[in-house]
This record gives C-alpha cells, sequence and structure tokens, in this order.
C-alpha cells in the first residue's frame, strides 16, 4: 500500500502494509516517529539515513494512486512484526515532516480495498472533521487518474445542499462531486476553483443551485465563504439560492 521510492532511480525501496504516525492532525503539524508496518527490508545498520524519498500510495494492481515528497528519511528502529508475520516494522524519523491530514490513512485505505467511491454522498458520512481530508485525497486521486483540472459534466445547472456544508472543505467535496461525480474534483482551494473553471471552455462553466444558502453562510467562514464567491463571480457562474418558500412555490 505504501511504497518508499528513491526519486533519482525511482527504484523501490520498501514497501509497509500501514503507515503509523506519517497523518496528524493540522495543529500538530510534525510527526516525531512514523513507523511502517509489515516490510520485507531489512536495512544492515541503524540508524540508516536514505535520501531523495518519495512515498507513494499504490492500489491493489500496485498502481500509485497519491504520493507525498518525503526528501530525507533516518531508519532508528527495527522490530519483528507482529501484524505481520515474517516482517519487520521500521521507525522513522522524517525531521518533523507530516502530513497534516489526520482522516487520510482510513481513506487512504479504503480507496485501496475498494478502489475510489462510485456513489455519491459518501462524504457525507464522515464527521465534518474529516471533509478536509477527503478532498486532500479525491485530489490526489483525480489527478493520478489522469484527469486534468476542468468540469467533465455536462449538465446544465448543478445543486449542492447548503445544510451538509459543515466548513468550506465540504463546499469543496460537494460541488466536486456535483460536477465531476463521485471522488470528482473543482478544486480545493480558491485558486484550484480558479484553474478547474478556467480550463473549462462552456461559458458559463457551470451554474449553481445552492440550496439552503444561508445554512453554509452560517456554517462556513466568512472570509473563506467570500474568496469562493469571488471565485464565482470572476467567471460569471450565476448561483441561483432558493429559499425555503421558493422550493415550496415551485415544489
Amino acid at each position: 500500500m505504501y511504497v518508499l521510492v528513491e526519486e533519482e532511480s525511482r527504484e523501490d525501496v520498501l514497501s509497509a502494509v500501514d503507515l503509523l504516525g506519517f497523518f496528524v492532525e493540522p495543529p500538530l503539524g510534525t510527526s516525531d516517529v512514523v513507523t511502517a508496518i509489515g516490510t520485507s527490508f531489512r536495512p544492515e545498520r541503524i540508524p540508516l539515513l536514505l535520501e531523495g524519498m518519495e512515498l507513494q500510495v499504490r492500489n491493489r494492481q500496485d498502481e500509485e494512486i497519491g504520493f507525498y515528497h518525503i526528501g530525507q528519511i533516518e531508519v532508528t528502529d527495527i522490530r519483528e512484526s507482529e501484524a505481520v508475520p515474517g516482517a519487520v516494522d521500521l521507525a522513522f524519523d522524517l525531521g518533523g515532516y507530516a502530513s497534516p491530514y489526520a482522516y487520510a490513512r482510513e481513506l487512504w485505505q479504503t480507496w485501496v480495498d475498494q478502489g475510489p467511491p462510485t456513489e455519491t454522498g459518501m462524504w457525507k458520512r464522515l464527521p465534518p472533521g474529516a471533509h478536509r481530508s477527503w478532498i486532500h485525497v479525491v485530489q490526489q486521486t483525480w489527478f493520478r487518474s489522469g484527469h486534468q483540472p476542468r468540469v467533465y459534466g455536462h449538465a446544465d445547472t448543478y445543486e449542492i445542499e447548503g445544510a451538509d456544508l459543515a466548513n468550506i472543505e465540504s463546499f469543496y467535496c460537494a460541488l466536486g462531486e456535483a460536477v465531476n461525480g463521485p471522488a470528482g474534483y473543482l478544486g480545493s482551494s480558491p485558486a484550484g476553483l480558479d484553474d478547474c473553471l478556467n480550463n473549462t471552455l462552456a461559458t458559463p462553466p457551470i451554474r449553481l443551485r445552492w440550496r439552503n444558502f444561508e445554512t453554509s453562510r452560517a456554517n462556513i467562514d466568512a472570509d473563506e465563504l467570500g474568496y469562493v464567491l469571488s471565485a464565482l463571480r470572476r467567471h460569471d457562474v450565476p448561483i441561483e439560492t432558493p429559499t425555503e418558500a421558493d422550493e415550496q412555490r415551485h415544489g
């Protein structure tokens, strides 16, 4: 699932079935110890310095679906693995480097075991704090699968449900899915949204129906919501914000 690759030679150095301590809560920002679980790589000496490393996430077909540029790694400990008989667990010092997406580990595991989601709404089943990790994994898999940053859908109008949006990351989860299908991507930041809309030939690139917009306004940081709305306005995206009364009238 996790493979360390030497960037210059592109050779695999080791693979592991799990990685502990690498995905952390954003406020922490760093990892003291990262442990690769279940690897066959047995270094001849400890500590061992590995330089120019890239960490890849691979699916069951050994295809890369995500990656992290790591740089320098120091192997600091080795022990027989309790999880994988005959293999070892290796402890690494990454110099404080970590990925600030705490839920990414379990999401990557799901992507590896089951493939990308084929049904909509899976992100809604996660706690709001996991939406940042969801859109991170979506972005990684989107580009690794050969997609471009653009609108792939052909509908006249796309709809998102404002009551589902607990934060700005929820918005990007909802918009990407509405426009580009399950695990679809249409930006994870105002700049990313700009990029996707710039690369879409249709004018306007999308029409957006934003139900329960006032609920979104109450939940999403005002500045972050403002940046999104500004990006949409720059691309002349019409936004409908029907009220409950409007919907009852048109029932």
